[in-house]
C-alpha cells in the first residue's frame, strides 16, 4: 500500500502541484487505516514533497531550455540583448545630438555672416577683354 500511495502521489502533474496539506491529508488517511505508522507517514510526506520540488525544478528548467531554443529559432532577442541595444542607441543619439548642434551652429553662423560687397571689375574686365 505504501507503494500505491507513493505512486499515486507522484503520478503525472499531481506530483508537481501537490501541496504539503494534501500530502499530509493522504498520509493521515493511511495512518487511520493502519497501513502506515505516523513515523512512516511523516517520512513519506517529506519524501513526496522533496520529489515534487525536484520535479518542479526539472520542469521549469525544461521549459526555459525549450523556450530559449524556440526563441532562437524564431530569431527573437532576449530582454538583456534588447536593453543593450537601447543603451547603444542612446549613446549614438547623444553623439548625433552633438553633431546636430554643431551643424545648427554652422548654419546660423553662415546665415548671420554679412554678405560681401561686390568687387569693382578690373579695367580689363570693364573693357570686355
Amino acid at each position: 500500500m505504501k507503494d500505491v500511495f507513493r505512486k499515486t502521489m507522484m503520478a503525472g502533474l499531481g506530483a508537481i502541484t501537490i501541496t504539503k496539506e494534501k500530502a499530509e491529508q493522504l498520509a493521515e488517511e493511511l495512518v487511520k487505516k493502519g497501513e502506515l505508522s505516523k513515523d512512516e507517514a511523516s517520512k513519506m510526506v517529506t519524501e513526496v514533497l522533496e520529489k515534487s520540488r525536484e520535479q518542479k525544478e526539472a520542469l521549469s528548467e525544461t521549459v526555459k531550455t525549450e523556450f530559449s531554443r524556440i526563441r532562437g529559432d524564431m530569431g527573437l532577442i532576449t530582454r538583456q540583448e534588447f536593453e543593450g541595444l537601447e543603451a547603444r542607441i542612446a549613446v549614438i543619439e547623444e553623439k548625433l545630438g552633438i553633431i546636430r548642434e554643431v551643424e545648427v551652429i554652422d548654419q546660423v553662423v553662415e546665415e548671420n555672416q554679412e554678405p560681401q560687397e561686390p568687387q569693382e571689375p578690373s579695367e580689363a574686365q570693364a573693357e570686355g577683354k
